[in-house]
């Protein structure tokens, strides 16, 4: 006899618990009282991110990739959908350039939080928020590369007054003292809006 109530009490519990969440779903609806939870800070710090960018090189100008940005699954995150336009990153013999996808999302701690994967594998999980200036500052727990040497990397997304961001990775090294090396800047770009930006077709090749 117990091995056949068991079930059947389980199966009660679920369909109670059911009909009085659909109940609750049926209130809101009558009511109006539903309010969308990714409409609000801090899962709209990053929104200044979204759009359809072209990237260039801070420094040269010349053409990076194309990145388009946008808010997904009810606004509560954020899409990324990076094509690199040059040879830069190319692995040696691929026939194909890089590229790379993220998902960015609020953790319950009210952190922002990125995974970042790229078309030659490997993943990068960083974790961050908005600086007291504005810019979104995201960083990697410690690693261990392959030559045994701890490091760690920061992102950074600093939007401008003209309307385009100014975007740029920095990876530190660990000194044997347990302080930090001086940066590396593996890449710095500088984002205008796809609207805006020059014919693709007439921007300088990089050497």
């Amino acid at each position: 006899m117990k091995a056949t109530n068991l079930p059947l009490t389980a199966i009660t519990i679920f369909s109670l618990s059911f009909i009085s969440f659909s109940e609750g779903l049926a209130q809101n609806a009558t009511d109006n009282t539903f309010e969308p939870p990714c409409l609000k800070e801090p899962i709209t710090d990053f929104d200044f991110w979204v759009g359809d960018w072209v990237a260039f090189d801070y420094d040269t100008g010349i053409v990076q990739g194309i990145d388009r940005i946008e808010k997904i699954n009810n606004g509560c995150a954020v899409f990324q959908n990076w094509t690199q336009l040059t040879d830069r990153y190319r692995a040696n013999g691929s026939p194909f350039r890089y590229a790379g996808i993220s998902l960015s999302s609020v953790l319950p701690s009210g952190k922002w939080q990125q995974v970042w994967v790229g078309n030659y594998g490997g993943t990068a999980v960083l974790t961050g928020g908005l600086d007291e200036e504005g810019t979104m500052v995201i960083t990697t727990a410690e690693a261990q590369a392959q030559n045994g040497a701890t490091f760690k990397r920061s992102w950074y997304w600093d939007p401008q007054d003209d309307g385009t961001l100014h975007s740029w990775g920095e990876v530190f090294i660990k000194n044997k003292d347990g302080t930090w090396s001086e940066p590396t800047i593996p890449w710095n770009l500088r984002y205008v809006p796809r609207a805006d930006a020059p014919n693709l077709s007439t921007t300088p090749k990089e050497e």
